[in-house]
């Protein structure tokens, strides 16, 4: 199945198996790091009655709708371009970004830095990536792992039409997403090429 295919439940097994075995919700923090009006966090409405769940957008509508309709059980706020998350060193457990570092192109080191930040010692930071599965439905390019490193295109495209986008070779995300993080997974394609790292 194609990840944009997939239903938000079938996401939030994704998510769950991905987490280590021993994994319990109990007391966790976590954001949603670009949630729009929720779709994902809601699926977790059980557990929002024994963890916190943050969900963050830079779309100021679908935040004030989720804070209006959402909000208890859930928390949220508003993010910009730029990294300045409001909480505290170490504050969450998990951080998810569904399609997110999919689109950023000149400040992916910053969020992932401010990720960092904003994570426990032992946290963890599930990300998804564009890679060989969808190069030629996308961009109509054969893929070149060797070459192609780290690939942006439609620069300056606004977000309400789908901004930028960005391509990256499995190498490449080890060598520099490998300088935060340690990696422990790379899964190379779910259906379309849009591949979860954690």
């Amino acid at each position: 199945l194609a990840i944009g295919r997939l239903t938000k439940q079938q996401i939030r097994e994704l998510i769950e198996s991905m987490l280590p075995a021993d994994w319990s919700w109990a007391g966790k923090r976590t954001l949603d790091f670009g949630c729009g009006v929720g779709r994902l966090m809601r699926q977790f409405s059980p557990e929002a009655e024994e963890a916190e769940f943050w969900g963050c957008d830079l779309d100021r509508p679908s935040i004030a709708w989720l804070q209006q309709n959402l909000c208890p059980p859930f928390h949220a706020f508003i993010s910009d371009d730029e990294p300045d998350l409001p909480q505290e060193d170490g504050f969450f457990d998990l951080i998810y970004a569904f399609s997110v570092y999919t689109h950023l192109t000149d400040n992916w080191a910053s969020w992932m830095l401010e990720h960092h930040r904003v994570l426990k010692d032992d946290g963890l930071l599930l990300v998804t990536f564009l890679g060989e599965g969808m190069s030629e439905a996308l961009i109509a390019e054969k893929w070149d792992e060797d070459r192609i490193g780290m690939n942006t295109l439609m620069h300056g495209n606004p977000w309400d039409h789908g901004g930028p986008i960005a391509f990256n070779s499995e190498w490449w995300i080890r060598a520099h997403w490998g300088r935060a993080f340690e990696i422990l997974e790379l899964q190379p394609q779910i259906g379309d090429g849009s591949a979860p790292s954690h």
